[in-house]
């Protein structure tokens, strides 16, 4: 790994800690590197049922090194592009882990920083926390995928007001419309991550897969292809090691246990 990235278990959730406090943790390439081969080893792993994603220091995520993103501008427009698909290829994978993974902000999470955070499956956030996408305060446009969540989840008006105006939009905001599952204690954003992916954790695994892949597949598909899709799904856990087990425990009245993959 790398002093960017802190790891560590707390029985089967693995947390993720964007180390670098000095820049309220701004995305460096050290740290999307190695967090996205922390979530691709995860998701093959069966010891790890969750990921919780969190930044040192009271901070979520800074967004972008402003530095290093005015040492791009001399270089050509391919290279600035494959600048941007580092941050890409890390948005794809967390979308691609078949485990959940939680953001636990405290502060705040701004330009890809909120990207991030909205890659996640689930977000609980400090109560006097914010998100904003300031790209357009630098002459800028949104990337990490920020277009895409909040043009799955929000009104047209307000992504257009976060995107247009770059200011910070609280919490409690995004709360009220679902995008932020849980407000918590300012301090407590990573115990409360913690406790609910040791929930989904002890979940059945294979068909939490299953369910991420048709919420990601569901913004795409006319109803048709996504009935299919679900049909498919159910017919096949119906069927599998987790869909007996479950079954057989409700009707004997006792908790399933599901054995990870």
């Amino acid at each position: 790994m790398t002093d960017a990235l802190e790891t560590r278990r707390q029985g089967r959730v693995l947390i993720a800690v964007n180390d670098d406090p000095a820049t309220r943790n701004a995305l460096s390439w050290a740290f999307t590197d190695a967090f996205r081969e922390c979530v691709e080893a995860a998701g093959k792993d069966p010891s790890v049922g969750a990921i919780v994603l969190t930044g040192a220091g009271g901070f979520f995520c800074s967004g972008g090194n402003i530095n290093l993103l005015q040492e791009r501008a001399s270089q050509s427009l391919a290279k600035r592009r494959a600048s941007v698909e580092k941050v890409h290829a890390l948005i794809r994978a967390m979308r691609a882990c078949p485990k959940p993974i939680i953001a636990a902000i405290e502060g705040g999470a701004a330009g890809a920083g909120a990207s991030l955070a909205l890659a996640c499956d689930m977000i609980v956030a400090a109560r006097d926390a914010y998100l904003s996408i300031a790209y357009v305060k630098i002459g800028l446009t949104p990337d990490g995928g920020a277009t895409v969540f909040l043009g799955r989840s929000v009104p047209r008006q307000l992504l257009a007001e976060m995107a247009m105006t770059g200011d910070r939009i609280p919490v409690e905001r995004w709360h009220a419309l679902g995008v932020v599952n849980a407000i918590v204690a300012p301090g407590t954003a990573l115990e409360s991550a913690v406790a609910r992916a040791q929930v989904l954790a002890e979940g059945p695994p294979q068909a939490l897969a299953a369910i991420k892949r048709l919420i990601e597949a569901a913004p795409g598909n006319t109803m048709e292809a996504q009935l299919a899709l679900e049909a498919d799904s159910i017919a096949r856990a119906i069927g599998g090691a987790e869909g007996r087990e479950g079954l057989a425990a409700f009707l004997e009245k006792h908790k399933p246990v599901f054995r990870p993959d």
